[in-house]
């Protein structure tokens, strides 16, 4: 699970530029889908990055992996994920 939060913060920060405002309201979306949606809304909220077939079903095993994590695993992952974005937007800032 550290990579897959690696490889979205990275992705949250290369989609949050200045030039793809619309993606990161989006990426933002799924990810709180990820956390709190249904299945079947998760994905939906996926499809504006048009997944292939084999990352839908990708996606779709890592919402049911991420389903079986208590709210307090899922609590401590979202906090986790907003202290490294944050740490990125310093970053982003100062560069």
């Amino acid at each position: 699970m550290k990579l897959a939060t690696i490889l979205a913060l990275v992705t949250l920060a290369l989609c949050c530029s200045p030039t793809s405002a619309e993606i990161c309201p989006s990426f933002l979306g799924a990810l709180q889908a990820l956390f709190d949606g249904s299945p079947a809304s998760y994905m939906a909220s996926l499809e504006i990055f048009k997944p292939t077939e084999d990352m839908k079903s990708s996606c779709s095993q890592l919402k049911a992996l991420v389903d079986t994590l208590s709210p307090k695993t899922k609590e401590g992952i979202r906090k986790t994920m907003k202290r490294f974005t944050l740490m990125l937007v310093l970053l982003l800032l100062r560069s």
